[in-house]
């Protein structure tokens, strides 16, 4: 549903989250395959260079609970609410040719996106202060964001990261990230990132160190005080990840269970320590 247009914006309502990403993934796509003309190819912002060709747009996404009503002049139905500021917010921080989105937005469609959405490339991309000014007197607001990228548009880090190994040699070399081809963007737009994101995860030549952690009992507790205890543990885990420098990464979290990344073994071991410091106190 068209809500409304402002310039060259528009503003669009869907019924599920699904159907709005759907649309942005299949929208780039259709952009980057677009008739344009030799004279808007031509253009520094519309080059066809590193998974771009044409116009770039930028779209950001939410998915929450609104407030509908209708228009005194046009009598079309509009939407307001905290929903609808917050995924204005993530338009805002948006590069042209970029999808952003919440990851409760994400989390609400995990489930099905393989087989609706063609296994888009999914980036974490840390968690940002947004810049809401209705919420001026409610105090900052931030989320955790998502980008994704078209699969065929995509900028295969993984595949950059890799080694190659040379026949007949034991030596491999890591592969240069020129040498891949896709869509990459610049660190978002937002008032302030919160925690690292999947772009400020460690990888010095090839190697990281891993951390699992594991509250032992804590699945034995009574719910509330279950999810009460896990709740402090993240806090405590995330500002701590938060302290160090370089940032750790928080790779996954599922239940009070972690995975971690640090660049050198020395800040692994620094946080390990501080950590059951923390967590006795």
């Amino acid at each position: 549903y068209e809500i409304t247009t402002e310039g060259d914006a528009f503003q669009l309502a869907f019924q599920h989250p699904i159907d709005a990403l759907a649309f942005a993934l299949k929208t780039q796509v259709e952009l980057h395959k677009a008739d344009w003309s030799p004279e808007i190819l031509a253009l520094d912002d519309a080059l066809e260079k590193d998974g771009f060709r044409g116009f770039r747009v930028r779209m950001g996404l939410h998915h929450g609970r609104t407030k509908s009503r209708v228009h005194v002049v046009t009598k079309r139905t509009f939407y307001v609410g905290e929903a609808v500021d917050i995924a204005k917010a993530m338009e805002g921080i948006c590069y042209g040719g970029q999808i952003l989105t919440t990851v409760e937005t994400w989390r609400a469609v995990s489930g099905i996106s393989e087989q609706v959405l063609g296994s888009p490339q999914v980036m974490d991309c840390g968690e940002h202060e947004l810049d809401i000014r209705q919420r001026n007197e409610k105090g900052p607001l931030s989320k955790r964001v998502v980008q994704l990228v078209p699969n065929e548009l995509a900028f295969d880090y993984f595949a950059a990261r890799g080694r190659e190994e040379h026949p007949g040699s034991k030596h491999v070399r890591l592969k240069k990230e020129s040498d891949v081809v896709g869509r990459k963007f610049a660190p978002l737009k937002s008032k302030n990132q919160i925690c690292a994101s999947f772009f400020d995860a460690p990888y010095a030549n090839g190697k990281v160190t891993i951390i699992f952690i594991y509250t032992k009992g804590i699945d034995d507790l009574p719910t509330e005080i279950r999810k009460n205890n896990r709740q402090v543990l993240a806090k405590v885990v995330r500002s701590l990840l938060a302290q160090c420098n370089p940032h750790g990464y928080e790779c996954q979290e599922e239940n009070g269970s972690w995975m971690l990344a640090f660049g050198k073994m020395a800040k692994a071991v620094s946080f390990g320590l501080r950590l059951v410091e923390s967590t006795a106190r």
